[in-house]
Order: structure tokens, then C-alpha cells, then sequence
């Protein structure tokens, strides 16, 4: 917790002086319509249109037109009034992020004063200004169903697969918290765990977007987090779970039921503050601990050694070194301690707010070499600290600008001790096996890594309802990073000189040999510190006419990577007689980038009921800035392979041009569906190139080079909650093909001998699921009990096989695994306790314990069965070929059932 004081307070002052001084993506939805007399059905002006509890509001135009914008999603009360006329109160308007409700009203001249209408709105099964693929979930429905984490609920909807993106690569989505980036552009990834009950709404766009998003290719998720309100109110939950499973063959030490193998602890306060009215605040913190379900046997100690063999002449007879205790050990354990926070100030026009997300995990991942010495891979740690200071202001009833700034820290570290010098780390060829499916028989991962990212984001944006029909928005963004990255390896500082192994009999007494690291800045331990800059602006026009909507908008983005390129790269060693010897060190600046990205959406209403809409767009992204600045002093160790790879800081922009076409359509009042068709054309993907240097060792490198396509189509069905039943379905028909799935691939294939070649054609990727079917169902009645169930299914992924079972010939992905489902359920009991409320939940994941074949073998295409393992040679060890076979990470995870309750006041 000392980091988060830290990194707290230096934040806090910052928040201060920038308050005496929200909207880049989009935070806000609207409310708009008109207002007419019941009797002639003319336009009424003047009519009071008011947000129930808040001083938000309008009044119609001679037309009868209204509208309310900068409103935060949310379900509202509009309260209509106007003398001679009963006052009508339309109550549950649901607001979503970048969209518009529509509520038109009919009023009736009053008889008697003071008389109300009272009406329920519907949320609308078509939503008409939608002009791209688009969906938003509510806190409301996060709680209905058996997700605990962003990441689940993104995977639940339709186009995802496995985080992929209709068919993008891994990487390629932006995540934003109140319209702040919170990726690590090291490599993507979301690397601060925003908590489900901070979530207000989360929008999931897998079509095309408007131009105030960027630096995405395939998506975009945005977060929209919770304000504290007029009213306190908490809650504390937990629960207490396991793995319970029948498949003890693979998941070893899970025979047995042990609730405590899972623990979680979350508590949530909001509501005013006692200093000032207008202050309000949202605090939610959570503890998690998990030993996770992949264990391994302590058969052997990290410093024992491979089987030896005291006749060298006979071969067949060896001795085993162990000293293990015969103890399971969790082999992927993780824990979590996490903390988001808000304050939020408003007063007349202007509104601040300061959050902050607090994350801190420890983790270790499974190796399966190492199951039989658990105890020799690697702990790592991470830290995230996001700070982000809005402040917002309604210049107008129809404009209003935002402004925000954002600290984001994340930082990593990993190894198995904490001390790179500790004297347990042995020999790294400690315990390598001798023969072929057989376990480590001691040793440890000798590799260490140290980095961390500082991101600065300022955030400048104004939105403003020129007229009935266009909406106009322009923001600008700045972004400016810090990078530090260090990896280095323990190694055998006497390697080449045979190590002296002295025995007591078959008992090892020592083994002499000297460990240490390699000079920095030398392969093997290299560190770099870049600062790469980037600079965006939108503009947006939002126009709504009664035929049609249409989203049209403009994106320019500028990037400097401030990274330097050898001159000549075929001679990284500087050599001064080089056949170009006047460019032998000599450092290049790289080029800037800049890309200009046109956006379009239109959509089109049929009827009330059914709308049409087509959307295109160009969308860039910069390689996550590893690709960009790995081994930046070109270290090219002597070897006879390619030894190296080295970024390119002179990358373009990879690119995706999507099209989108679809029909929303109502059924009945309570079922409506989508149709949607896309497509995909993604070019300048990141490759590699191998160069041969004067030397005459080769090298990798980082460049554009790889393409792809992506074509599918979508069905989806969503019945609203009515009769104790609500349910949605949709399927996903899909291919997406390319040359290559891995940035890697070309250097993988130079390792082989002789290499393989390079696909000329495209293949299908390794995330090509043709169809995928996404169920969700929810029963009961909302304030007693309810049951939320997901059923998931998807046909087989590709794999390519082996050539020794394809007649000789390789045929890259050209085989398919086994299809797979899973079936996950909650179950919720509310009692109430006035003026408390007690929830009694359970949550089972993978229902019906299903083992889905993730990872195969070559030779069989199944996960458990290798076709050479017949002709394998005698396993030297303690291990039996079934043992080794039976790999748990092959498999997806076992039945998880967790047990808990929550108290709400």
C-alpha cells in the first residue's frame, strides 16, 4: 500500500491546482423529442422538460422539440409540464453512452389542478441512431449473471472470440475508463482491473467507430464508472469456492473438495460527504486469492539432478536424484488487492471529479516441464496506478467542454526469488531431462525481467447541439510515455568447462560451477528507457433527420516513437570496414507518423420498428512499443540460427478498412433481432524480416509486412425481461484468414533446418472459429430470486499438422480441433431485512465439467494423444508417458463452484 501513497499524493496536489484552473470518447448519451398536443397534434412551445432530482432540464422550441444532452447513462424521470396542461411523469428512461432516447410525449389539457400522468417508458428493442454494431450493459445486468470481470463480459458478445475482435489479432482493442486509454502501450494489454461494481454502463463496440476513438483496429470497450449519490449506500460480499472435478487423472490434488481454495472479499460505500453537499464520493476495494487448479508434485528440489549413471558403459542402468517431499503445490496461484475510488464536486455549470484505480497482483503461471519440481518457476508481480482528473462544463443547454488529465503508472517484476543474486539459483541446464516426455528432475527459470510504463494523457474535447439536427464535436489528445524494460538471464559464468559433480555413493554432495549475469547492454541482459509521443484530433457531426442519422467524422493522429535505426543494417556490429563503411554507426532519427482516418455511419429507419445501417472507416494503430524498441543497440550474438530479434522504431501504422452493413428489426414488443454482414481488410500487420549481416550471422527484425481479411455475418435475438424471463442469442458465422497469425512467425520458421518458407497465400488464422453461439437466459423475479445461465458454443480452431501424417505435405492451420461448450450459471436469493437487504449467491462455472480440447498434438489433433509417442525411446525418470501426456493446460479449466452472500444497505 506504500505505492499507492506514493503515487497518491503527488496525483492529489495535482488534482488541486488543476481544479483552480468530460468528453474524448464518448461518456455521455442525450434525450430528445417533441412534445405535442394530444388533441390536434400540434407542436406545443415552452413546455418544461426536468430530470427529477437535479436541476437538468430543457424547454421545447416552437415545433415542440427538446432535447437534454450531457447526460450521464443512466436510468432517469423526466417530469413534462405547462399550465393548462397535466403534468406527466415518464419514469425509467434509459440513457446509453453516445446515443440518443427518444421520448415524445402527448399532453393533455388539465380538468382538474394539479393532476399527474404517470407513465413507464419502454427501452426501445431498436435503437435507431445506432449506426455501427454496438452493445451496452448496464451494472444491472453485470449482476444478473456469472461474470466477475470485464474481460468475461467482453467475451460474452457477439464477433468476440477469445478477446479477438472479429477476427483481429490479440492487442488491437482500445479499453477506456471514462474516456481514458488504460492499455499498457508496451503490449496492449489491459493492465488495471477495473471491478464490476464500479462499472455504471460498459459499452462494447466490435464495428466500425467514430472518429474520437483511436489507436484501435478491431474495437473498442468503454467504461463508464459510478458517481457516489444523494443517498449513502454499501455493501459487503464474499465467497468461498473450488474446483470440483471428476478428471483427477489430469488436475491433479482436486479429488477433494476445499472451499477455501478460493477467497473473495469486496466492499463498496457511496454517498454525500459531510463537508459539502456538492461533494459526493464512490469507494470500492476487494481482496481475492486463488491457488488456482494447475498443481504440480514436489517429486524432486531445485537442486537435484537429472538421472546419472555410474557405469558409463551401461545405459541402461541409471540412478534417480531426488529429494522432494512428495507435496502438492499450486503451480498457478494468483492474488489480488484492488482499490477504485471517485470523487465528484459539482456546483452550478462546472462539475470535477478525480478517480483513482489501484491494482496490485502476484501470480505464477504453470510450466508443465516443471510439474514434478513445482517450486522452480518464476513468482511475477505487478503494480498499476491510475489517476484520472475530469472537469466538466455547460457552456450552454445544447454545449458544453470537457477536460481531463490522466497519470497512469504500471510496473512489473518477475523471477524466482526476489534477490537476482540469491544463492538457491542453480545451474540452468540443471535437471534438463534426458529422454523425450519426461519432466525436469530439479532445476529452475532462470529468467528475470524488471519494467514499468509512465503514460501522461490530456484530454481537451467540446460537443455542441448547433441545431435539431447536428450534434458537432471536436477534442484534441496528447499522450507522452516513459518506457523502462530490462531482461536478463542467470547464467553459467564458467559454461564450456565441464562441471564437477561429486557424489557420496548415488547421494550428490556438490556441484561446482559459477553463476552470474552478463554485462548489461550485452545479449542476455539488456535494458532500454524510450519516450515515445503522440498527439490526436476528431472532429465528429452527429446528423438526425427523420429519414436517416448519420455519424460522419475525421481523425488525424500523429506519432513520433523518438527511437534512433542503424544506418546499415547488415553491419550491427559497427565495423568500420564494412563494404559501406561511411555508414558503419551511424543512428537515424525514424520518421514521424501521421494518419488521417475518415468515419461513416449511416442509418437508415424503415419503420418505428426496423432500421437499416451501413457504417465504413480506416483505422490505425501503432505496434505496441516493445515491437518497436526491443534490442535497440542491434546485439547480435555468433551463432549458426537466428539468435536475435530487434525492433523497428520506423513502424507504420497497422491499418484495417471495415465495412458494415445490418437491419435491427422489432418482432413483437418484447423480441427483437439484428442482422448484421462485415468485412475486413487489415493490411501493414506487423512481420518480421531475417537480414544477414557482414558478418555472417543473421538476425530478426520487426516490419510491416503481413495481411489479412475477415468476413462473417451476425444474428442475434434479445428478448426483454417480462413474465420472471429475459433471454438474448446470438451466432456468429465467420472466416478470417491471413498470412500469418504471429508477428513471430517468420522467425519461428527460421529455426527449423532447413527453414520453413513463408506463407504466399493466406491460411486461416489461429482464432478462426467459423461459428461461434452465445446463449444467456435469465429467470425469476427480480427482487426475490433469479438465475442467470450462459451456454457457449464454438466449433473447432485450426491447427496445423503434422507432415509425417499429411503425406509429406504442410498445409499451415489446415486441420481443426474438437468444437467445444460451456455452460456457466448463477443463483441468487434476496431477503429482505429492512432496512438492510441479504443476498445468498452461487456461482458454478463450466456446469458440466467439460474438458475442451484447447491444445492438441500434431500427429492427432487431440490433446491427450501423440501418434510418436509409440516409438518414443524409455523415459529416464520417475514419470510414467501417460503422466506427461496428461498436460491440464491442454484442457480448459475444471467445474468452479463459489459460495457467498452480500449485505446492502
Amino acid at each position: 500500500m506504500f505505492s499507492l501513497i506514493k503515487y497518491t499524493i503527488p496525483i492529489g496536489i495535482s488534482f488541486c491546482i488543476f481544479a483552480c484552473s468530460q468528453l474524448y470518447a464518448g461518456t455521455t448519451g442525450k434525450i430528445s423529442g417533441k412534445i405535442i398536443d394530444a388533441k390536434t397534434n400540434d407542436g406545443l412551445l415552452g413546455v418544461n422538460v426536468l430530470i427529477q432530482g437535479t436541476r437538468l432540464g430543457a424547454t421545447s422550441d416552437p415545433d415542440g422539440y427538446y432535447f437534454i444532452s450531457n447526460l450521464t447513462p443512466g436510468t432517469y424521470t423526466l417530469v413534462v409540464s405547462m399550465i393548462g396542461y397535466n403534468k406527466t411523469v415518464i419514469s425509467n428512461v434509459v440513457v446509453k453512452i453516445d446515443l440518443t432516447t427518444a421520448i415524445d410525449v402527448k399532453m393533455k389539457e388539465s380538468i382538474v389542478e394539479g393532476e399527474e400522468v404517470v407513465i413507464r417508458a419502454e427501452r426501445p428493442l431498436v435503437q435507431k441512431d445506432l449506426t455501427s454494431t454496438s452493445v451496452t450493459v448496464s451494472a444491472d445486468e453485470i449482476k444478473a449473471i456469472p461474470v466477475e470481470n470485464v474481460g468475461q463480459i467482453v467475451n460474452l458478445q457477439a464477433g468476440v472470440v477469445g478477446g479477438h475482435f472479429r477476427g483481429g489479432r490479440a492487442g488491437e482493442v482500445s479499453y477506456l475508463i471514462d474516456g481514458i486509454s488504460v492499455l499498457d502501450p508496451f503490449n496492449s494489454s489491459l493492465s488495471v482491473q477495473i471491478e464490476n461494481s464500479s462499472i455504471r454502463e460498459m459499452e462494447v463496440i466490435s464495428g466500425t467507430f467514430n472518429a474520437e476513438y483511436g489507436q484501435a483496429m478491431s474495437g473498442v470497450v468503454n467504461i463508464v464508472t459510478q458517481d457516489g449519490g444523494k443517498d449513502f449506500h454499501g455493501m459487503i460480499s464474499g465467497y468461498v469456492g473450488d474446483y470440483v472435478t471428476t478428471h483427477t487423472d489430469t488436475y491433479l490434488n482436486l479429488g477433494k473438495v476445499q472451499l477455501s481454495r478460493m477467497k473473495d472479499v469486496q466492499a463498496t460505500l457511496s454517498g454525500p460527504s459531510y463537508v459539502d453537499d456538492r461533494l459526493s464520493f464512490f469507494f470500492t476495494g476487494r481482496y481475492y486469492d486463488d491457488e488456482g487448479y494447475l498443481y504440480g508434485k514436489r517429486v524432486y528440489n531445485t537442486w537435484d539432478i537429472a538421472p546419472t549413471y555410474p557405469d558409463t558403459l551401461d545405459r541402461n542402468r541409471y540412478v534417480n536424484h531426488y529429494s522432494g517431499d512428495g507435496v502438492y503445490v499450486p503451480m498457478n496461484p494468483s492474488s489480488k488487492y484492488s482499490l477504485n475510488g471517485k470523487f465528484t464536486y459539482a456546483f452550478s455549470d462546472i462539475k470535477f471529479s478525480y478517480s483513482i484505480f489501484y491494482d496490485e497482483n502476484k501470480a505464477k503461471y504453470y510450466d508443465h516441464s516443471f510439474s514434478r519440481t513445482p517450486d522452480g518457476i518464476s513468482n511475477h508481480f505487478h503494480l498499476s496506478t491510475v489517476h484520472i482528473v475530469q472537469a466538466s462544463h455547460v457552456l450552454s443547454n445544447s454545449t458544453f467542454q470537457t477536460v481531463k488529465y490522466s497519470s497512469n503508472y504500471f510496473t512489473y517484476h518477475g523471477g524466482v526469488y526476489s534477490n537476482p543474486y540469491d544463492a538457491r539459483y542453480v545451474n540452468p541446464t540443471q535437471g534438463t531431462p534426458p529422454s523425450n516426455y519426461t519432466f525436469r528432475a530439479g532445476g529452475n527459470q532462470t529468467g528475470r525481467y524488471e519494467r514499468n510504463t509512465k503514460s501522461s494523457i490530456v484530454q481537451w474535447a467540446l460537443s455542441s447541439q448547433l441545431s435539431k439536427e447536428h450534434k458537432l464535436g471536436i477534442g484534441a489528445e496528447v499522450r507522452w510515455h516513459t518506457l523502462y524494460n530490462h531482461d536478463y538471464s542467470v547464467v553459467n559464468m564458467t559454461e564450456g568447462i565441464p562441471d564437477t559433480v561429486i557424489l557420496d555413493g548415488e547421494k550428490i554432495i556438490s556441484s561446482k560451477f559459477t553463476l552470474g549475469y552478463r554485462d548489461l547492454g550485452t545479449p542476455g541482459n539488456q535494458s532500454y528507457e524510450k519516450k515515445p509521443f503522440e498527439f490526436s484530433a476528431y472532429v465528429q457531426d452527429k446528423m438526425e433527420y427523420d429519414i436517416m442519422i448519420i455519424n460522419a467524422g475525421l481523425r488525424f493522429d500523429y506519432f513520433r516513437s523518438n527511437g534512433k535505426i542503424l544506418a546499415d543494417l547488415k553491419n550491427p556490429e559497427r565495423e568500420k570496414d564494412s563494404p559501406d563503411s561511411t555508414l558503419a554507426g551511424v543512428m537515424n532519427n525514424a520518421a514521424t507518423k501521421i494518419q488521417v482516418s475518415p468515419r461513416l455511419g449511416v442509418s437508415f429507419p424503415i419503420t418505428d420498428q426496423g432500421i437499416v445501417h451501413f457504417s465504413y472507416g480506416h483505422f490505425f494503430q501503432i505496434p505496441n512499443f516493445d515491437n518497436l524498441f526491443t534490442n535497440s543497440e542491434y546485439l547480435v550474438p555468433a551463432s549458426g540460427s537466428v539468435a536475435s530479434v530487434t525492433g523497428n522504431p520506423d513502424l507504420k501504422a497497422e491499418r484495417t478498412v471495415m465495412y458494415e452493413v445490418g437491419l435491427q428489426q422489432a418482432l413483437t414488443s418484447e423480441i427483437g433481432f439484428d442482422f448484421t454482414l462485415y468485412y475486413r481488410n487489415i493490411r501493414n500487420l506487423l512481420g518480421m524480416e531475417i537480414i544477414k549481416t557482414n558478418q555472417g550471422t543473421r538476425y530478426a527484425r520487426f516490419i510491416n509486412r503481413d495481411y489479412g481479411n475477415v468476413r462473417g455475418f451476425i444474428l442475434s435475438f434479445d428478448k426483454r425481461f417480462a413474465n420472471y424471463f429475459s433471454a438474448s442469442m446470438d451466432y456468429t458465422y465467420q472466416i478470417a484468414e491471413g498470412n500469418a497469425s504471429d508477428p513471430y512467425q517468420v522467425y519461428y520458421n527460421s529455426q527449423t533446418d532447413p527453414p520453413i518458407e513463408t506463407n504466399k497465400k493466406v491460411v486461416p488464422l489461429d482464432w478462426d472459429q467459423a461459428s461461434t453461439l452465445n446463449v444467456s437466459m435469465t429467470v425469476g423475479e427480480l427482487d426475490n430470486w433469479t438465475t442467470g445461465l450462459i451456454f457457449q458454443y464454438g466449433s473447432g480452431f485450426p491447427y496445423t499438422e503434422d507432415m509425417r501424417t499429411s503425406q509429406g505435405l504442410r498445409f499451415e492451420n489446415g486441420g481443426v480441433k474438437p468444437s467445444t461448450f460451456n455452460v456457466d450459471l448463477r443463483a441468487e436469493k434476496k431477503i429482505d431485512l429492512d432496512p438492510l437487504k441479504l443476498n445468498l449467491f452461487c456461482i458454478v462455472y463450466n456446469v458440466f465439467d467439460v474438458k475442451n480440447e484447447l491444445g492438441v498434438y500434431a500427429s492427432t489433433g487431440r490433446s491427450n494423444r501423440d501418434l510418436y509417442s509409440k516409438n518414443a525411446s524409455p523415459i529416464i525418470g520417475l514419470n510414467t508417458l501417460q503422466e506427461y501426456m496428461n498436460d491440464p493446460t491442454s484442457y480448459s479449466a475444471p467445474r468452479q463452484i463459489r459460495l457467498g452472500c452480500s449485505l446492502e444497505f
